[in-house]
């Protein structure tokens, strides 16, 4: 699968979803950093991307086309990055990733 990971979450997702191979698009290490939702949102809808994000101001579902799904990750802003990166490694495991085309998860 191919992934956007939002700069507002750790680099430990980034590394967890990239030890399984998946292709995945780093917003924090890359030059659009610091862009709008909506240039991620049609970068992602671009490349066929699930957007993995904290992030509840994404244009859901006002920008068509729509990126292949959206994974959200609501948890106190206090939450310490380690914290953050076991909870996505826990539940990504019970998610089937076909399941989320056209689809928002919430973490």
């Amino acid at each position: 699968m191919r992934f956007l990971v939002d700069e507002n979450l750790p680099f430990g997702i980034v590394e967890f979803l990239s030890s399984f191979k998946h292709d995945v698009f780093d917003v924090a290490a890359s030059d659009i950093r610091g862009s709008s939702d909506e240039i991620l949102w049609a970068k992602a809808a671009k490349e066929k991307r699930i957007i993995v994000t904290r992030d509840l101001d994404f244009p859901i579902p006002k920008l068509i086309p729509a990126p292949f799904g959206v994974m959200l990750i609501r948890v106190p802003e206090n939450f310490k990055a380690l914290l953050i990166t076991n909870i996505f490694k826990d539940s990504f495991k019970k998610i089937e990733l076909h399941e989320l085309k056209n689809k928002v998860a919430v973490i």
